[in-house]
């Protein structure tokens, strides 16, 4: 790895997250990843929403890199979102993956070790059709795509929008903080975050569920309840509280996971929630809590 290049990726693999607060450092980030892969000799590929491709190539040329030579050899990719994952839109997740896994296993077929694959992700700050569902889109990432491919990804968001994108943010197995961006940003000082359980039957909830966060968590519902298999676990181990709505919240998704014939199994429950249910026997029979 360069001196150049972004040190905290050099460091990590998989499913990774950075922000940045401005063009240059935005410039040493992406170039900075871009030109590990390459010297990996991976397939390196780069989705632009903010910057041109452009003002990616004038960003690598800078920094010494033979754009030209690595475009010309198929190994180096830079093309806009809305050519892109976003050329038809809604938003969909299913035929984004899908896309994803395609161009890991054309990159194998051309003879690459695997694919990294970067993209700018503003847009899902702004009114783009499908954008509220980029929780679901970045929670089965792991499980559908880089389970079982090699492929390194790294979502990147402005700070500016990064706050309206929170959860999705957050979700991201490594959140690596580009330099001047306050450590914890992503998730530790969220009031509640989620991120997909190792195992990719369920999500780990972390924080706590109150007023404040009441919308949050009916997304990440919203989002469990989609997830595939007839068990689905929800991790609570790092909750420290949940309120009484919050549980109601827990007993409408159980039910509709049941009407489908599948099962939440609530992991590792607070002490507020176990107290909430017990006072609400009947309304709480349906929850299910692992052993």
């Amino acid at each position: 790895m360069t001196s150049d290049s972004h040190g905290p990726v050099g460091q990590v693999r998989g499913h990774l997250c950075d922000v940045y607060n401005d063009d240059q450092e935005w410039a040493r980030i992406a170039t900075g990843f871009v030109r590990e892969g390459l010297a990996y000799g991976q397939r390196v590929m780069y989705i632009t929403d903010d910057h041109s491709p452009q003002a990616v190539f004038d960003a690598l040329r800078d920094r010494g890199v033979d754009v030209e030579a690595f475009v010309g050899r198929g190994q180096l990719l830079v093309e806009e979102a809305a050519r892109s994952y976003l050329q038809e839109l809604p938003f969909d997740p299913d035929r984004v993956l899908a896309g994803m896994r395609s161009a890991c296993e054309e990159a194998l077929g051309l003879g690459f070790p695997g694919l990294w694959i970067a993209g700018e992700m503003n847009w899902c700050a702004r009114q783009v059709a499908g954008a509220e569902r980029i929780l679901e889109y970045e929670l089965r990432l792991d499980r559908e795509v880089f389970a079982d491919l090699p492929l390194t990804g790294l979502c990147l968001f402005g700070s500016e929008s990064a706050p309206d994108a929170a959860l999705a943010v957050a979700s991201h197995h490594q959140f690596v903080p580009a330099p001047g961006v306050p450590q914890g940003f992503a998730a530790q000082d969220l009031p509640l975050s989620v991120r997909p359980a190792p195992d990719g039957r369920g999500v780990r909830l972390r924080g706590h569920a109150d007023l404040d966060t009441r919308s949050a968590l009916a997304l990440v519902l919203q989002n469990v309840a989609q997830m595939p298999g007839p068990v689905v676990h929800l991790d609570l181990a790092a909750m420290d509280f949940l309120d009484v709505e919050a549980l109601a919240q827990l007993v409408s998704t159980t039910e509709s996971l049941q009407e489908q014939g599948r099962r939440l199994v609530l992991q590792s429950p607070p002490a507020s929630l176990v107290r909430a249910a017990a006072m609400f026997p009947d309304e709480c029979d349906v929850l299910e809590f692992a052993a």
